[in-house]
């Protein structure tokens, strides 16, 4: 394991502003039946392991003036305005120390998955399990294969195997990790524009027969003022014939 060499903070080194102005991040280790002991980490050390996975969960070895402690990580601050590391607390690690860690789960052979392969889904419920144990025991990551699974399956905590000693902070049920489900199926549904285009259509007809229906009347009432001429020359002829 890598031993990561941190500082004594000391009036001498000088508060906490001037030391994030020199890239020194102040910090403090602490344990039960212990003295807190006020450290500082170069930031790009802290930053290191920050990134390097499952910091929260790894046991640190740190050396500080020239003695070595086990240390785990438990709460890093950060500056509310500009998100700068300005703080961190390690918890000291004995033998007997019981902790409480957040573990990843991963799950093994997703591609050989009969339920993937027919085009389930994996909804994961919890990325990490909350987790009891001793500081010497912490699992790395848990593990779940889903070799067997099918779709509708669910898979709880007691489907995961726990190392000896471990346990989950929930105690009173078996709670959910993750579901296999099915595949979401979307209905199509038609166009706006299509069901707006019928419409017109409709209205169209309806133009054309009031159309056709206005050529009826039209042509109605010429034939009617035809036979009024017609009577009306007839008159004519008879009042000639009476003279």
């Amino acid at each position: 394991m890598t031993t990561y060499k941190a500082t004594s903070r000391t009036k001498d080194l000088g508060n906490n502003k001037s030391l994030l102005n020199k890239g020194i991040i102040p910090g403090i280790v602490y344990g039960k039946g212990t003295m807190s002991t006020k450290i500082a980490f170069e930031d790009k050390i802290l930053k290191k392991l920050m990134h390097s996975g499952g910091f929260y969960s790894n046991i640190l070895n740190i050396e500080v003036e020239g003695k070595i402690e086990k240390v785990l990580p438990k709460i890093l601050q950060y500056h509310p305005v500009t998100d700068q590391l300005i703080h961190f607390d390690f918890l000291r690690v004995q033998e007997n120390t019981r902790v409480t860690v957040e573990v990843l789960v991963e799950y093994l052979n997703q591609d050989n998955c009969p339920g993937l392969k027919q085009g389930g889904v994996l909804n994961t419920v919890r990325r990490a399990v909350e987790l009891i144990c001793n500081a010497n025991n912490i699992p790395n990551k848990l593990e779940f294969d889903l070799i067997d699974s099918e779709i509708g399956d669910t898979i709880k905590i007691s489907n995961i195997q726990l190392p000896e000693g471990v346990k989950p902070t929930i105690t009173d049920r078996d709670f959910v990790v993750a579901t296999l489900v099915p595949p979401t199926i979307e209905i199509e549904t038609k166009p706006e524009e299509e069901e707006v285009e019928g419409v017109e259509g409709e209205e169209g007809v309806e133009g054309v027969e009031g159309v056709e229906g206005g050529e009826g009347v039209e042509s109605e009432n010429k034939g009617k003022e035809g036979e009024s001429k017609k009577e009306s020359s007839e008159v004519k002829e008879k009042e000639a014939d009476k003279k």
